[in-house]
């Protein structure tokens, strides 16, 4: 369907075709504006050029100036002008030649009205479809020139993960006119540091203003002294290809970019800086280099940058923690020692990591995890508990950097002792008991400290300490206790004080009488007065 109106002009020296074309077909239902005619070759090729048509309606054969000779100098002027030629019989090869140079159509004399207007609404449509072609182009350039930005950073993403043909980077480089030369480069990968935990804390469009901080800060700070390109990679990741030379160093660059963010906003970040590279087909590589050199500010914390040629000759392996370190850890963690156990556990750590260069990062973490597993073997009871739980989550989570690791096998090693501890607590309490109850049960033998003490199976020393620490009395005071405890009972009834002081264990009356006496504060015989049978009066 045609929208729009057509210009039109109408050429032949013939008068009488020209006024019947032009005056006696109404155009305008066809959406055709006559906008001029002419008589002659060199007349028709002046209007033209006036009015500038899209239709041109011309006999191919004229005095002085043909058609054809029309169509060939205006073409470059009007190349979709659509040239329409009338011809005759005898002039057929001319209408073949004038296809073949480019016209739209020709009508042979003699032709009806209808005809023609066959042929010209073909030639509008044509015109139409080629203005809603070239729209569509119009709008698909405009709309490239928009997302241009975006095609940038897909192909800047994919470029430092994929390998491809350093032609075809070319091309795509130039496409998409990268503000920055194709060499020498340097990526950097930037992160926001602890984002993830922040974001959890504040509204989204804090975290995302935050975000677009950051980003603003570093590329301000780049464009100063280089040329260079940045893109999010995640919500919490940069990644910055520069160009390197002419006094640019992409480590400086970076350092720089840490101060301003630390300087001029509400975090740090922390940077990996790779080597630079000559070729677009070494970008990938450049990219893992920055992003190992990356993992590294799992010694910092954060706010600091890495250079991968500074990292190069770390130790693949840590060297093998020290065994008889080990062999005490175990001990004082049985043993329930915190201090002793906490102390040894940093001995390890530090003992470790006396390497000359940073080992991997990864290296690192296996030895925490390795100590982590030293510490739940050497106290069984911890196996199934919720902070044990936690605790190896918090050791194994890939955010966790050496301090949190630190801090959560200290944690561990406490949470260890606190256990043994109470174990051990519970166990005394169960010891102690157990000889309670076997002395209440042998009051009447004289046995020693060490007998009791071989009953529950501790040694005399741990046994006379312990017991003490649990009843608040020493193990002879005790007995002491239960045996006059027991003659106060014994002497509320009518047995003999003899047969009590002997079924005691006292085989002198006069000593458990004193010992009753410094213990009551009166005789057996005086107790019996007071608290034994009463004689009836009769």
């Amino acid at each position: 369907m045609i929208k729009r109106t057509y210009t039109m002009v109408v050429i032949d020296d013939i008068r009488a075709v020209v006024n019947g074309i032009s005056r006696d077909m109404d155009w305008s239902e066809l959406g055709i504006d006559i906008v001029g005619t002419a008589s002659s070759g060199e007349g028709g090729l002046a209007l033209v050029k006036k009015k500038l048509p899209d239709i041109i309606v011309t006999d191919i054969r004229m005095p002085r100036l043909s058609g054809i000779e029309m169509m060939r100098e205006l073409r470059p002027q009007l190349p979709h002008a659509k040239f329409i030629f009338i011809s005759g019989y005898s002039d057929f090869d001319h209408a073949q030649e004038a296809l073949r140079l480019g016209a739209f159509d020709y009508i042979l004399k003699p032709f009806t009205p209808r005809q023609l207007a066959e042929v010209v609404k073909k030639a509008a449509e044509e015109l139409e479809r080629e203005r809603q072609h070239s729209e569509e182009l119009s709008d698909m350039q405009q709309k490239l020139r928009e997302s241009m930005p975006l095609l940038r950073q897909e192909y800047l993403s994919l470029l430092v993960r994929f390998s491809a043909q350093p032609e075809t980077l070319r091309r795509r480089w130039e496409f998409l006119q990268m503000d920055m030369q194709s060499s020498p480069l340097a990526v950097v990968v930037l992160e926001i540091d602890h984002f993830v935990q922040k974001s959890e804390e504040i509204p989204v469009n804090d975290a995302e203003l935050l975000r677009f901080a950051v980003q603003n800060i570093v590329e301000e700070t780049v464009l100063r002294v280089a040329k260079g390109t940045l893109f999010r990679e995640s919500v919490h990741r940069f990644v910055l290809i520069i160009n390197t030379g002419d006094g640019a160093s992409a480590l400086g660059i970076a350092e720089e970019c840490r101060e301003n963010a630390e300087r001029y906003s509400k975090c740090t970040v922390s940077a990996g800086v790779s080597r630079t590279v000559q070729e677009l087909d070494e970008l990938p590589v450049a990219y893992q280099q920055a992003v190992e050199a990356l993992t590294y500010t799992f010694y910092t914390g954060g706010n600091s940058v890495f250079f991968w040629e500074h990292i190069t000759q770390r130790p693949e392996v840590l060297p093998r923690p020290d065994a008889d370190l080990e062999k005490e850890l175990v001990y004082a963690l049985r043993s329930g020692n915190a201090g002793q156990a906490e102390k040894l556990l940093l001995m390890l750590l530090e003992t470790a990591g006396k390497t000359e260069a940073l080992p991997s990062p990864d290296s690192a973490k296996a030895l925490c995890v390795e100590l982590a597993a030293l510490i739940r073997n050497a106290v069984p009871e911890l196996a199934g508990s919720p902070e044990l739980t936690e605790l190896m989550k918090a050791l194994t989570s890939p955010r966790a950097v050496l301090n949190d690791l630190r801090e959560s096998l200290k944690q561990l090693s406490k949470l260890s002792c606190a256990q043994v501890q109470s174990r051990l607590q519970f166990s005394a309490q169960e010891a102690i008991q157990a000889a309670i109850r076997y002395i209440r049960e042998h009051l009447h033998l004289n046995l020693l400290v060490g007998d009791y003490a071989a009953h529950v199976h501790l040694s005399t020393s741990y046994f006379s300490n312990l017991f003490k620490k649990v009843t608040g009395l020493s193990v002879g005071a005790f007995v002491i206790q239960e045996k006059m405890e027991q003659a106060k009972l014994l002497l509320a009834g009518d047995r003999p004080i003899a047969e009590i002081a002997e079924s005691l264990g006292y085989e002198e009356r006069s000593y458990f009488s004193d010992v009753f006496k410094k213990t009551t504060g009166m005789t057996p015989t005086e107790f019996r007065a007071a608290y034994g049978p009463r004689q009836g009066n009769g």
